[in-house]
């Protein structure tokens, strides 16, 4: 039986390899995408808010505005992607940060 560590890891290459940009990639390859993947807030008003977690109930740490790009991890868990690390310093002051994917397109 997996652990939760192990378990969450699994859930994570699973979606990773239903994305186009990694169904050439083996998971392990995919989950090891360096400098990030540009994306762009693809909202059409607003602002596209960024957590401290993957989920709406986690904290808003900061924003993105309408076709603001940045860059994202391979990490992914349901409708939400990681940042780089660079990025979520930059953009909140803190390492780890969420955005909802269904409000972002690869650029």
């Amino acid at each position: 039986m997996l652990s939760t560590k192990e378990n969450l890891k699994q859930i994570e290459m699973d979606t990773i390899q239903q994305e186009p940009l990694f169904t050439e990639l083996t998971p392990e390859a995919a989950a090891t995408v360096e400098g990030g993947i540009k994306f762009r807030a693809d909202i059409d008003s607003g602002r596209l808010n960024i957590r401290s977690g993957p989920s709406t109930n986690s904290r808003k740490i900061g924003s993105f505005g309408k076709d603001e790009t940045f860059d994202a991890t391979s990490t992914v868990r349901g409708r939400w992607r990681r940042l780089t690390e660079d990025e979520a310093l930059e953009e909140t002051g803190e390492r780890v940060a969420w955005v909802n994917r269904d409000f972002i397109a690869f650029v």
